[in-house]
């Protein structure tokens, strides 16, 4: 299981069940109008040019399998008493939407993100006087050795933006975003390498 959630410090055994999915599964076409791999590939290169001069090349697979392999550190991090003024300057001049929050002794409590201190710094929800008054609750998490396809699952069942990351000790060591996971795909070639 590579899903664990905390609340407030306090690790909750038993995980969430994700929301239903907005999306549905699409269903096959009749064989009439099925379109050919051919056929779209070509509509695509009239409509945006042709995809065999683009200057970048694919890497060759490399060993991309864990959450470890892809997320970044180090983390940034603030304490529970800190203010919304002080979240948001730290997020932005490290350039980044996610701030996980910590107790003294540095355990995760909760995270906040950069639309949650918008909305409250723009008045749009009550004024808050301590960051953690903002931050959401429980926190879902990954472990450093979780799929990285488990995470990117997790990430779009749950809805979020960002998953901290922890060792086998449940201490911070690293984030992973969206973001991350669409670096990996345009970085490392081929999605076989997830296979």
């Amino acid at each position: 299981m590579g899903l664990i959630v905390f609340d407030m410090g306090r690790r909750i055994e038993t995980p969430v069940t994700p929301p239903r999915l907005r999306t549905r599964k699409a269903t096959l076409a009749s064989a009439s109008s099925k379109v050919t791999a051919e056929h779209s590939e070509a509509l695509l290169a009239d409509s945006y040019g042709s995809f065999s001069g683009t200057s970048q090349q694919e890497h060759a697979p490399q060993s991309v399998a864990f959450a470890r392999d892809i997320m970044s550190t180090p983390v940034r991090s603030l304490p529970l008493n800190e203010t919304p003024e002080k979240a948001y300057e730290t997020m932005l001049s490290h350039g980044i939407h996610h701030l996980p929050l910590v107790t003294d002794q540095g355990d995760l409590s909760a995270i906040i993100s950069d639309r949650d201190l918008l909305k409250a710094l723009a008045g749009l929800r009550t004024p808050a006087r301590q960051v953690i008054n903002l931050a959401s609750r429980p926190v879902f998490c990954v472990q450093e050795s979780t799929d990285i396809r488990q995470t990117a699952r997790l990430l779009c069942d749950y809805h979020i933006g960002a998953l901290p990351v922890l060792n086998e000790h449940q201490a911070l060591t690293g984030i992973i975003t969206k973001a991350d996971l669409l670096q990996l795909i345009s970085h490392y070639g081929p999605l076989e390498l997830w296979a």
